[in-house]
């Protein structure tokens, strides 16, 4: 009788194991170039690192990304409270999470959990064909009801060695049905739209560019020394008036 019931509970389980596995969709990220889409560079136009994360999910709040966005670009919120503040802001997909699914890449600088800059594609850019390291692959099983919700807008975005991008197609927006594929092709990026924090470069031919914005570099001590001097000066000059 005992063996009956744990052959029992493993079939129910297996069973359970097929329903998630047939009710989860795949989320296709295309970042490599294809379809002549632009790929992410660094400000000064340099290939990122194989291994950099590039993360796929939703903010939660836009009020509070449009904010941090903008704190980042004028200079008052340092490269490290930024990455902060974004990632408290952040739902992400392919964290091997329950039902937000897994990464599934190969090649250079892979991770099992996280979605990463993971291989090379040759591309000519500005009419110069080279070796770029770009993104590719797919985050599979991802339940879009139980995880980042359903109907919600998909971002990607990166951050590498004090720079930051940031991108949203205006398709990109996670399905009704936990059964309905969703794929991120940054051809869906153009220079008039979908650049939330980033410099495009649109080249008469070949691949377009999405340079990540290094922060405004806090003033220095000298600097500060020297503001604050002419502060000074410019009171006393009042003050003879």
């Amino acid at each position: 009788m005992k063996e009956i019931k744990v052959i029992t509970l493993l079939c129910g389980f297996l069973a359970a194991l097929a329903v998630n596995s047939s009710n989860a969709a795949s989320v296709v990220i295309v970042a490599n170039g294809a379809s002549t889409g632009p790929i992410f560079v660094t400000s000064g136009g340099g290939n990122i690192d194989l291994g950099t994360r590039l993360r796929v999910g939703t903010f939660l709040d836009a009020t509070i990304l449009n904010n941090t966005i903008s704190d980042y670009l004028s200079g008052s919120q340092s490269y490290a409270n930024t990455l902060l503040a974004l990632n408290n802001n952040f739902a992400d997909l392919g964290t091997n999470v329950t039902n937000y699914g897994n990464a599934s890449q190969t090649g250079t600088g892979i991770s099992s959990s996280q979605f990463v800059f993971n291989t090379t594609a040759t591309l000519t850019i500005n009419g110069t064909s080279g070796t770029r390291n770009v993104a590719n692959g797919q985050i599979q099983n991802v339940n879009y009801t139980s995880s980042i919700g359903t109907s919600k807008n998909v971002y990607l975005w990166t951050a590498l060695n004090n720079e930051i991008g940031i991108v949203r197609g205006s398709s990109w927006t996670t399905p009704t049905s936990d059964l309905t594929g969703l794929t991120l092709n940054l051809s869906a990026i153009t220079a008039s739209s979908g650049v939330l924090l980033g410099n495009y470069t649109d080249y008469a031919s070949g691949n377009d560019t999405i340079g990540l914005v290094a922060a405004v570099p806090e003033p220095s001590t000298g600097a500060l020394m020297m503001i604050g001097a002419v502060g000074l000066v410019a009171m006393r000059r009042l003050r003879k008036v």
